[in-house]
């Protein structure tokens, strides 16, 4: 169950970290997913340095689960504050502390499924943990992915100028609403560039408002999305407590 959720939690900061650095803080395409390499290096270093405080404390998996994943919480709680003024390094110190939470589990709960089975069914438990992991990360992804488009569209609908309304048409108003493609490529931010720029001077002013609230609502939606694995991580933690410790 605790590693479904962290799977969970870990596919989608995998997925949307970099949303957030191209649509957001205004990266590159290839940028943004260089800046999943800081939080991959967390996993790394918890991981191994987990791993080393297991075999040297005597295996209490239990209280190291706990604190490993509330500082995965820890993590995703500040990605869940995102913001139109987020920096970029506020969003790296993010990712790296959600890392290094994350890490921490990968040994623990490999060592305390293995502990729960008879030895004949070892290998089964084991392959079982990864399984569990990545059908939570396919979940997470379904779910989350759902609910950013439905928290974006509604922020959008805030965040927009009432001008906006007024001047832009309907069909490009709906494409606008539905979808930040306009942030994340450049072919879609000169579109939307051109029409504005087409209304004039106003328009083009028009133009920087709206783009304005399209970062804004991405911002929102994303920080809505890691607000969710948060919640789920939480229940992690508290799954944890309830692990058996066998030596």
């Amino acid at each position: 169950f605790v590693t479904f959720l962290t799977g969970l939690a870990m596919f989608g900061a995998i997925f949307f970290v970099p949303l957030l650095f191209q649509g957001v803080l205004g990266a590159s395409a290839t940028a943004s997913g260089s800046f999943l390499t800081p939080m991959m290096l967390g996993i790394v270093f918890g991981a191994a340095i987990s791993g080393q405080v297991l075999s040297r404390t005597g295996g209490h998996y239990r209280i190291q689960g706990i604190l490993g994943l509330s500082i995965m919480v820890i993590g995703t709680f500040m990605l869940s504050l995102v913001s139109g003024d987020t920096t970029n390094g506020y969003a790296l110190a993010s990712v790296v502390i959600m890392g290094f939470g994350l890490g921490t589990s990968f040994p623990l709960y490999t060592i305390a499924v293995q502990n729960g089975v008879p030895q004949r069914y070892l290998g089964i438990a084991t392959s079982s943990t990864q399984f569990f992991r990545s059908v939570g990360g396919s979940i997470g992804l379904a779910v989350f992915g759902s609910y950013m488009v439905r928290q974006f569209k509604g922020g959008m609908q805030e965040n927009l100028p009432d001008e906006a309304f007024e001047v832009v048409p309907p069909q490009l108003l709906e494409q606008i609403t539905s979808n930040p493609n306009s942030l994340l490529s450049p072919e879609g931010t000169d579109s939307l560039q051109s029409a504005f720029a087409a209304s004039g001077e106003s328009g083009a002013a028009l133009g920087e408002q709206v783009f304005g609230a399209i970062r804004e609502s991405l911002a929102g939606a994303i920080g809505d999305v890691f607000l969710i694995a948060f919640i789920f991580v939480l229940i992690g933690v508290i799954a944890t407590a309830f692990i058996r410790e066998v030596p």
